[in-house]
């Protein structure tokens, strides 16, 4: 299966400035881009969601002191 550069060819084929265009440009994509696309598309959402649960996370082990101690590795 050859591997397509999904946003390139909708940016370069389909100018789009709405969803319903989107769509429409989804659409016409063959069978096989539009795996390309959706496993793009999934991998974008997975990224940003983990960036935003990283975000949400201060600084640090994020764990109790007694846990990251040399002693807590024998317990």
């Amino acid at each position: 299966m050859q591997r397509v550069d999904a946003p390139v060819l909708l940016t370069h084929y389909f100018p789009m400035s709405s969803l319903a265009e989107i769509e429409r440009a989804a659409d016409a994509l063959p069978p096989e881009q539009k795996q390309e696309l959706l496993l793009l598309l999934g991998a974008q959402l997975r990224a940003e969601r983990l960036k935003e649960w990283a975000a949400s996370h201060e600084g640090g082990p994020n764990l109790p002191d007694f846990s990251i101690g040399r002693d807590a590795i024998y317990e």
